[in-house]
Formats: structure tokens, sequence, C-alpha cells
């Protein structure tokens, strides 16, 4: 359900930003990717800095 979601969030989002704010598939492409690393950036840095769980 939730990846259904995403996909059509995702597919609404990219009408918005090509229709109605004039951006091109490659720029939307460029924006949704540093997005990505923004939102990815601190989880990942979270899982270096604690390291493997020790859970017996």
């Amino acid at each position: 359900m939730a990846i259904s979601v995403a996909a059509y969030t995702a597919i609404m989002l990219a009408y918005l930003a090509q229709d109605d704010l004039g951006l091109t598939a490659a720029q939307t492409r460029h924006f949704s990717m540093v997005a990505a690393l923004f939102l990815a950036l601190p989880i990942a840095l979270d899982f270096l800095r604690t390291g493997p769980s020790s859970a017996p």
C-alpha cells in the first residue's frame, strides 16, 4: 500500500513540476536526486556513527 501511495505521489509531483512550474525532465531528475541525497545523508551518517548493534 505504501509503495502505491509513494508511486502515485511521485507521479503527481512530476506532473506538477513539469506542467505547472515549467521544469524539464532533466531538471526534475536533478532536483529529485539532490533531495534524495539530503534526505538519505543523515540516515547513512547515523548508521556509520553507531556501528553494528551488539544485540544478543
